[in-house]
C-alpha cells in the first residue's frame, strides 16, 4: 500500500529521498550486528525480507497505481527491532520497486511511509505498554502481537491511503476502500499475535523485542 505507481512532484521526491536516507544512516549505526550472528536470526531476517515482497504482490487494485494488501510491517518490527527492521523494509520496498516497475523516484517517500513510520510507532508502543502496563508476557503477546500490530498497519495504511490522497486528488479513493483496509489490518492483526506467540515459544532469538527478563524472569 506504498506510493509505488503515483506520479509525484520532483521535489517532494527528492526532499523524501534526503530524509529517508539521512535516517536510514542514523539508523544503520545502531543496529545490533552481533544478533545477526546468532544461529538462524540472518536467515529469518533475510527470509522476512522475501515474505514481506511476496505479501505485498498479493493484492487488490483499487486504482492502475493503488492497491490494497497485507502490510507486513508490524511484525517485521516486533521480530527485530526499529533499526533491523527499518533497514530491512527498507530492502524490501527498494526490491519491490525493481521487480514490479515502480516508480523509482518515489523510492525515498515509500521508505519513509512502509520502513520508518511503521518500526518507529512499533517502538513507540513497545515502550508505552512497558511503562505502564505489567511486565507480564500475555500483555506483550496481546498488547503488542494483537493491539499494537493493529495500530500500526492501520495507522501506515491510512498513512499511505491519505498521501495518495494528496498527491493524486483527481484519483477519488472509494470510501470502502479504507473500510477493506482495516479489515485487512484486523484480520492481519490475529495473524501477528499468532505468530509472535509462536516465535516467542520456539524461537525466541526471532524476537528481538521480547526480552525474558523484562517478562519471565520471577514470573
Amino acid at each position: 500500500m506504498g506510493i509505488f505507481y503515483t506520479p509525484v512532484d520532483i521535489s517532494l521526491c527528492i526532499f523524501g529521498m534526503l530524509v529517508a536516507l539521512v535516517l536510514l544512516g542514523v539508523e544503520i549505526r545502531k543496529i545490533p550486528w552481533q544478533r545477526l550472528q546468532e544461529p538462524t536470526v540472518f536467515s529469518a531476517w533475510c527470509a522476512s525480507i522475501i515474505v514481506l515482497i511476496l505479501l505485498w504482490r498479493m493484492r487488490v487494485p483499487v486504482h492502475n497505481d493503488l492497491h490494497l494488501h497485507l502490510m507486513g510491517v508490524a511484525l517485521f518490527a516486533l521480530m527485530f527491532g526499529r533499526s533491523l527492521a527499518i533497514l530491512g523494509i527498507a530492502v524490501a520496498t527498494l526490491a519491490y520497486t525493481a521487480e514490479y516497475d515502480g516508480i523509482w523516484l518515489n523510492l525515498g517517500a515509500n521508505i519513509l511511509v512502509l520502513a520508518v513510520f511503521p518500526s518507529y510507532l512499533s517502538e513507540l508502543i513497545l515502550n508505552k505498554t512497558r511503562q505502564y502496563l505489567p511486565h507480564h508476557m500475555f500483555v506483550y503477546l496481546f498488547g503488542n502481537g494483537f493491539f499494537g500490530s493493529l495500530v500500526v498497519n492501520a495507522s501506515a495504511g491510512l498513512l499511505a491511503l491519505t498521501a495518495h490522497m494528496l498527491l493524486a486528488p483527481v484519483k477519488i479513493i472509494p470510501g470502502d476502500a479504507i473500510a477493506y483496509m482495516l479489515l485487512l489490518t484486523w484480520g492481519e492483526a490475529f495473524l501477528v499475535g499468532f505468530l509472535t506467540t509462536i516465535f516467542a515459544v520456539y524461537r525466541p532469538e526471532w524476537l528481538f523485542t521480547f526480552d525474558d527478563k523484562i517478562y519471565l524472569t520471577g514470573k
